[in-house]
C-alpha cells in the first residue's frame, strides 16, 4: 500500500526535480603531461568538465609563458614506456623549470611525472627526498 501511494505521488507529483549542472570552478588551468595518450586525454576531458579553462602543453615544452595567466599549473604524466626488448623502463617529461620561475604559481604535482619534477626541484614530496 505505501509502495503503491509513493509510486502515485511521485508520478502526478507536477513538479518535476531536474538534474544538477555541473559546477565549473572559475580557475584557468595548465596541465603539463604527456602529449598524444590515453592518459593525458581522460585527465583532460575530467578537468575541462570541471574548470573554466583548461589548456594543455607537453611536459617537454613547458615554458614560464605557457602559464603566465594561469591559476594553477599542473604536473602529470605517464612515466612507465618499454624498450625494445619489452623491459618496463621509466621516462620523463625532463621539465627544464627552477623553482624560482615558479613562484606565485600553484603547482599540482601528480602521478609519476609530478614524482620526477619534485625530483629535479630537489622538493620533499618527490621519489627520492621524501
Amino acid at each position: 500500500m505505501h509502495a503503491t501511494a509513493l509510486l502515485v505521488c511521485l508520478v502526478s507529483c507536477p513538479q518535476q526535480v531536474a538534474a544538477p549542472q555541473a559546477e565549473k570552478l572559475p580557475l584557468k588551468l595548465v596541465y603539463a603531461g604527456n602529449a598524444g595518450t590515453p592518459y593525458t586525454a581522460a585527465q583532460l576531458r575530467f578537468l575541462e568538465a570541471h574548470a573554466a579553462s583548461v589548456s594543455f602543453v607537453a611536459g617537454s615544452k613547458l615554458a614560464t609563458a605557457d602559464f603566465r595567466n594561469a591559476d594553477v599549473l599542473i604536473v602529470d604524466g605517464e612515466v612507465e614506456t618499454k624498450n625494445e626488448n619489452g623491459e618496463l623502463r621509466l621516462k620523463s617529461e625532463k621539465i627544464g623549470l627552477t623553482l624560482g620561475e615558479l613562484q606565485g604559481m600553484p603547482v599540482v604535482a601528480i602521478g609519476g611525472e609530478g614524482g620526477f619534477f619534485m625530483d629535479d626541484l630537489k622538493l620533499k614530496p618527490s621519489w627520492h627526498h621524501g
